[in-house]
Parts: structure tokens; C-alpha cells; sequence
């Protein structure tokens, strides 16, 4: 009759581990997605900066190269950067509401949130060179464990 007690109580004892390892195992793997979703807020902000930085850059230079340039290779360097500016810009207008959904489906835990984030980090791709590399590391860290 004690053998019988004691295995019931080794038995419990082993659910119990059982029980607390999976709880350990949800929270940790909870952490692993929240931590993406934080980031891009980050990334949110950073977008806001790259806009900021092309509507200025992009709206004064592409215009100014008329009247600052004295050769046309210039004019056409001035022109160029001003045109990239611009570009980011788009993207930074495109990626900035993808972000910030982003952040917010894989902080809720939700399957759209890492597709969404996927699409925001690889229009990052094109923004070089700050949005290549965040972007290069947000498309990592959503994809390094699936």
C-alpha cells in the first residue's frame, strides 16, 4: 500500500515539472515575439526620421540643383541625390504605417503581424543605407525561429 502512495506522489511531482516547464517554455517563446514588436516601433520612428530627412533633402536639392550647379555633371549629382531622397521618402511613407501595425499585431500575438512586419522590413531593404541594414535585421530576427 506505501509503494502505491509513493508513486502516486512521484507521479504527481512529475506533472507538476511537466506543467511548470511548459508554462516556462509559453512565456519565454511570448518574449521572443513581443521583443520584434517593440522593435518596430523603433523602426516606426526611424521611418519618421528618413521621411523628415528626404522631404527635406529630397524637396530642396533635387530643385536647387538648377541654380547651385555650374557644370552639368554636377547639376546632375545634385539631381541624383535629391531623386534618392525622394525615393526614401516614398518608402518611408509606404513603411511607416506597416511598422507601426507591425508592432502592434506581433505585440497582440497575431499571425498578420510577423507578415506584415516582413513587408515593412523588406521596403527598409531599399532604403539605403540605415533602412538596409535595420531592415537586414528585422527580417532576421522575425525569421531566425519559426
Amino acid at each position: 500500500m506505501s509503494n502505491e502512495i509513493i508513486y502516486v506522489r512521484e507521479l504527481t511531482t512529475m506533472e507538476f515539472i511537466m506543467r511548470e516547464m511548459a508554462e516556462n517554455n509559453a512565456l519565454v517563446n511570448a518574449r521572443e515575439t513581443q521583443k520584434p514588436g517593440k522593435i518596430f516601433y523603433v523602426f516606426a520612428a526611424l521611418q519618421v526620421l528618413i521621411i523628415l530627412g528626404g522631404a527635406v533633402v529630397g524637396l530642396l536639392m533635387a530643385p536647387a540643383s538648377i541654380f547651385v550647379s555650374t557644370t552639368e555633371s554636377q547639376a546632375m549629382d545634385w539631381l541624383l541625390k535629391g531623386l534618392v531622397a525622394l525615393v526614401n521618402l516614398a518608402l518611408g511613407l509606404l513603411a511607416l504605417p506597416l511598422g507601426i501595425a507591425a508592432g502592434i499585431g506581433l505585440g497582440k500575438e497575431k499571425k498578420w503581424g510577423r507578415v506584415v512586419g516582413s513587408i515593412a522590413a523588406s521596403l527598409a531593404l531599399l532604403q539605403f543605407p540605415v533602412g538596409t541594414i535595420f531592415g537586414g535585421y528585422l527580417l532576421w530576427k522575425l525569421f531566425r525561429r519559426q
